[in-house]
């Protein structure tokens, strides 16, 4: 029996970093250890897309809606305490801040809010998730975070303690994965991305355009959901880079489209928190080109396992990707270095051990 039972909520029922990276951590753990649960739609999306024989337990109604979330987050909590459930592990402030306010009036278990991402920037939600969590620190007992960038959000915008906050990067288990180099004639440069409009995925298609002026020999391929309504894909046909882009959508294994990429790409345009998908491509010793925020740059080292450009810096992104398809040697040399940093860094038993301390010290 584990010594502590800890229910992972999600509050889609779509796949991500986060329900990728914790799954993973649940698989790691002991039996009953980490609990999976999805608290949007109907949880059967999640299940078939989770890489894990784990139960995903299924809180959520199939309409989503705020008054559906609220339900679920009852469910949830029924769940818990007829489980015996010792924390509350919860991804999504909207369902954290629900579940929050429920503990004011009933006893729940202790609340951990997960923050995968950094909530740093003025848009409208992370404007409201750090007033959120500002007047609800009385009823959460920890925050995890996957970047120190976050962390310090947290402090600095929040004003939680430090000592209720905790770093614990994504993990990766290095020892299923080999480096995988390529011996293409046309390279192949993958970003692993949902379409969103914070991914600066239009502005990475003026890049492209610059790129193929100067080296026709290279296929783009943009994997990831469309949350964009199409625009993408419009965009793509208007520019005429049908040629050399490949939109696959939401790719189920990564595993496959990393096996055939020469580098990785993020153009995102906004602060990170430890994306789940540079790890995975660094533990197939890709390279990765990404733009100097928080965040990425606590994976990427500039200059050793790949690039990290000045933000909106079209050219020298532009650059840096010439740069790399022309020099083979350079791209095993970056690769090697990112794998290396992955194995000793990013370990899924270290993501384990810490979530365990933590955990025990609460």
């Amino acid at each position: 029996m584990p010594k502590f039972r800890t229910l992972i909520l999600f509050s889609s029922s779509e796949i991500g970093g986060a329900e990728k990276s914790l799954s993973r951590l649940a698989n790691k753990g002991e039996k009953n250890e980490f609990i999976l649960g999805s608290l949007s739609g109907d949880g059967i999306l999640l299940q078939s897309k989770m890489n894990t024989n784990l139960e995903v337990n299924k809180f959520g109604f199939k309409k989503i809606s705020f008054f559906n979330l609220a339900l679920s987050c009852i469910k949830a909590l029924i769940f818990s305490k007829k489980n015996n459930i010792d924390f509350l592990y919860i991804c999504g402030f909207k369902a954290c801040t629900i579940i929050r306010i429920i503990s004011i009036f009933i006893k729940t278990p202790k609340i951990i809010h997960a923050i995968r991402w950094n909530p740093k920037s003025t848009n409208k939600d992370d404007t409201i998730f750090r007033k959120l969590e500002k007047i609800f620190i009385f009823k959460t007992s920890g925050w995890i975070c996957n970047s120190r960038s976050a962390k310090d959000t947290l402090v600095s915008y929040c004003g939680i303690p430090q000592e209720k906050i905790i770093t614990i990067y994504n993990g990766i288990d290095i020892s299923e994965k080999i480096i995988n180099n390529n011996i293409n004639v046309k390279k192949v440069v993958l970003t692993l991305s949902n379409f969103a409009p914070r991914k600066g995925i239009i502005e990475y298609l003026s890049i492209i355009e610059k790129v193929i002026t100067l080296n026709k020999k290279v296929t783009f391929i943009l994997a990831g959901r469309d949350d964009m309504n199409g625009i993408v894909h419009k965009k793509i046909k208007e520019k005429k880079l049908d040629k050399f882009i490949k939109t696959p959508g939401f790719v189920y294994d990564a595993n496959e489209v990393l096996k055939k990429a020469d580098l990785v790409v993020l153009p995102s345009l906004l602060p990170e928190g430890c994306p789940t998908s540079i790890l995975e491509a660094m533990s197939f010793g890709k390279p990765v080109i990404g733009y100097d925020i928080n965040g990425l740059n606590e994976l990427v080292i500039n200059n050793k396992t790949g690039f990290l450009i000045p933000l909106n810096d079209q050219a020298s992104m532009t650059s840096c990707i010439i740069e790399l398809l022309s020099s083979s040697e350079l791209i095993e040399k970056f690769g090697i270095n990112g794998y290396n940093t992955v194995k000793n860094n990013f370990s899924l038993n270290e993501m384990l051990r810490k979530h365990r301390n933590y955990l025990a010290n609460l």
